[in-house]
């Protein structure tokens, strides 16, 4: 699946389903020194921050809306 800023997305968390809209998308380290993307997420005024490798988007049930 391809995510890119502005999109709206939906997912499953243990908070139940959430939606917002993506507005930064990142590159960076993980603890094991691999480059791993990082999706932030506008919930209003929170934000959240997923890890966007495909093992986490698929456990996630993330879908575009």
């Amino acid at each position: 699946m391809e995510l890119k800023v502005g999109d709206r997305i939906t997912w499953k968390s243990a908070a139940g389903q959430l939606a917002g809209i993506i507005y930064n998308i990142s590159l960076s380290n993980n603890a094991k020194h691999e480059i791993t993307a990082w999706i932030d997420i506008s919930l209003g005024k929170r934000g959240v921050r997923l890890c966007g490798n495909h093992g986490n988007l698929v456990m996630m049930q993330v879908e575009k809306i």
